[in-house]
């Protein structure tokens, strides 16, 4: 990967509390998760580095939510219940970010 195909992603909950940054690929290729809670959700995702996300604001709005071994993190806005980002049980030292695929 050459510096020319990174790029910053930014995202956010629906209500705006929580909003994020992160650098990675230009063209993202999203991972489809065979996790009960993605499959359920149809979330398709990117995972990044840690050292390449940052938390913009609302770290006072974030709740955490785990189930099974635990060792997923996903993280909801305490206001609008959206889930913007995760830390992945595959990737402890990464940051998960969903993507809404719409298909025509």
């Amino acid at each position: 990967m050459t510096f020319d195909s990174l790029k910053t992603h930014k995202g956010s909950c629906h209500c705006g509390a929580i909003q994020w940054e992160c650098i990675g690929p230009s063209e993202i290729d999203a991972i489809i998760c065979n996790c009960s809670i993605c499959n359920k959700k149809q979330n398709h995702h990117f995972i990044v580095s840690s050292k390449n996300f940052k938390l913009l604001k609302g770290e006072e709005n974030l709740t955490t939510y785990s189930f099974n071994t635990g060792n997923a993190k996903h993280k909801f806005c305490k206001i609008c219940g959206v889930q913007s980002f995760y830390i992945p049980r595959s990737n402890p030292d990464s940051i998960g970010k969903f993507l809404f695929i719409i298909k025509l």
